[in-house]
Parts: C-alpha cells; sequence; structure tokens
C-alpha cells in the first residue's frame, strides 16, 4: 500500500510537470476556451484525459451548463480556479458572472483564467456565509496556500485537519453583498463552500424566496441537508441529487446519496429542469 501510493504521487508529479500552463478546451459541441494551469491536480487530469471524458462532476457540469442558458445573473460560490464560472461565460455569454473565491493564490488562477479568456467575470476574493469581517480559513497539505490546491478550503476548523494549516480572510453575507453591488436579482446559482453551505443561505435568507433562482450546492452528508432543507421546505421548491453517471434524481431527502451534488429549484422554473431529464431520456436511449 505505502508502495502504491508513492507510485500514485510520482505518477501525479511526472504528469504535472508534463502538463502545459495554458490549456486548450475543446468541448463536444465546439465551443473553446482556455486554462491556466499551475500544476493543480484537477487542471494536470483535465488535460491527461480530457476535459469531457474526465469524470469530475461530469453531471453537474452537464446541468450547469444547461441551466446557464437561461440565466442573466450566475453566481459562484466556492469557485476556486472558476471551472464553473468559465462555462457560464462560454455558454451564456451575456451574462452577469459572479465568482466568490477567498483563498489567495487560488484566486490568482481564477483571475488568470477570467483574464486569459478576456472575460468579465466579477471576480470576489471574499468568502460568504452568515456573518462579516474577518475569519480564519482553512485547508490541508504540504502548501495549501502556496503552490499547492487541496480544493477543500472552508472556513470550518473541523473539516479535514490532518496537517491543517490556516490564514485569515475576508467574509461578508450575500445580502450584504447584493445590496453593496445593487444587484436585484440572481438566476442561477452554485455554492461550494465544503460543509458551510447552509451559512451562506443564511446569510442569504433576505433575498433568498425573492429571487428563486435555482441552486447547484454540495450537501456532504444529511445534517448539512436538514439545515439545508429549513430554508425551502414548504415554498414549493424541488429537491433533485445530481447522479454524476445518469443525471437528476428526484428526491425528498438531501445529503443521504452517493454523490454530494444537489439541484434545488422552485417551482416556476421546472420546466428548464424538465428540458435537463429529457436530455437524460434522451442519452439513455442512444
Amino acid at each position: 500500500m505505502k508502495y502504491a501510493t508513492l507510485t500514485h504521487k510520482l505518477i501525479g508529479r511526472i504528469k504535472a510537470w508534463l502538463s502545459p500552463k495554458i490549456i486548450k478546451i475543446k468541448t463536444n459541441d465546439g465551443k473553446q476556451f482556455q486554462l491556466y494551469n499551475p500544476n493543480f491536480p484537477l487542471e494536470t487530469e483535465i488535460y491527461w484525459q480530457g476535459f469531457e471524458n474526465y469524470h469530475w462532476e461530469k453531471e453537474t457540469r452537464k446541468t450547469w451548463i444547461e441551466l446557464c442558458g437561461n440565466a442573466k445573473v450566475i453566481l459562484d460560490i466556492g469557485a476556486n480556479s472558476g471551472i464553473f464560472s468559465l462555462l457560464a461565460k462560454v455558454y451564456q455569454p451575456t451574462a452577469s458572472v459572479y465568482a466568490f473565491e477567498p483563498q489567495p493564490n487560488v484566486y490568482h488562477v481564477l483571475r488568470k483564467n477570467n483574464a486569459i479568456n478576456n472575460f468579465d467575470i466579477a471576480c470576489q476574493e471574499i468568502a460568504l456565509s452568515d456573518i462579516r469581517g474577518i475569519l480564519p480559513f482553512y485547508n490541508y497539505g504540504r502548501d495549501p496556500f502556496g503552490k499547492g490546491n487541496t480544493t477543500a478550503g472552508s472556513l470550518n476548523k473541523d473539516w479535514r485537519p490532518t496537517k491543517q494549516k490556516r490564514i485569515d480572510v475576508a467574509v461578508t453575507t450575500l445580502d450584504a453583498f447584493l445590496i453593496a453591488t445593487k444587484i436585484k436579482s440572481i438566476d442561477l446559482i452554485k455554492i461550494d463552500v465544503e460543509t458551510l453551505e447552509a451559512k451562506v443561505l443564511k446569510g442569504y435568507a433576505q433575498h433568498l424566496l425573492l429571487h428563486k433562482a435555482i441552486i447547484v450546492l454540495e450537501i456532504q452528508n444529511v445534517a448539512i441537508g436538514t439545515q439545508i432543507n429549513r430554508f425551502f421546505e414548504g415554498n414549493n421548491y424541488s429537491y433533485f441529487n445530481i447522479d454524476e453517471t445518469t443525471g437528476l434524481i428526484p428526491t425528498r431527502k438531501l445529503g443521504n446519496h452517493k454523490y454530494s451534488n444537489y439541484l434545488i429549484c422552485p417551482s416556476e422554473k421546472m420546466g428548464q429542469i424538465q428540458n435537463i431529464q429529457n436530455r437524460q431520456k434522451n442519452n439513455k436511449m442512444v
């Protein structure tokens, strides 16, 4: 087991070393964009396996792309290096896209991706939660705030505590951000903040039910799912688990599935979800 782990790490380093700094992406439907690669594991694997072939959040990406086509204002909360933000601009160039990433070394890559594609993503070096101020931000590994990127940075000290390191980051609420920037409505939101998605929603409580945005978010377990359910129960929202092999699966319970990404949709926008489900049915028939 020890030797297998060492071999895996060695192969990963060789692949990173051989990968180009700028990865040119061409999707199956002919869209093109670029990814800056600072030898992060995710970008390295995208280069070697191909963007469309790589298993990472495969159905989530497809679902996100289809939802972006109907959105004018899109938020990517916990954007990391910005892949979902880039997809939003690729598939809906006229949309206003806001990307939130508090970790400085990763934020630098987010900004770089925005620049090399000549996009106008509004990149925000700030975390969203239910309070405002300066808070400790945690990540793990040998050099998470330098040359590394585990994609697991969080305001939650109890998340991935082994070999943990910390920095301080600026934090605000989504409600406060919307008021300050005078954003009147949101159509589509992705939230991936490593176990604290409910705190982001709490900080959005003033506008959440007014905007009726479709929300794609990560839910790691049933306890977190129960917290999130409280924001939507009784307000005509439908829940779907995003199975990364088959697509959307209707569900009443959040956080108890093999795959941890979910979609939450208000009744007014269920037509978009039905279109996605029809696409998935057609794909199964082929």
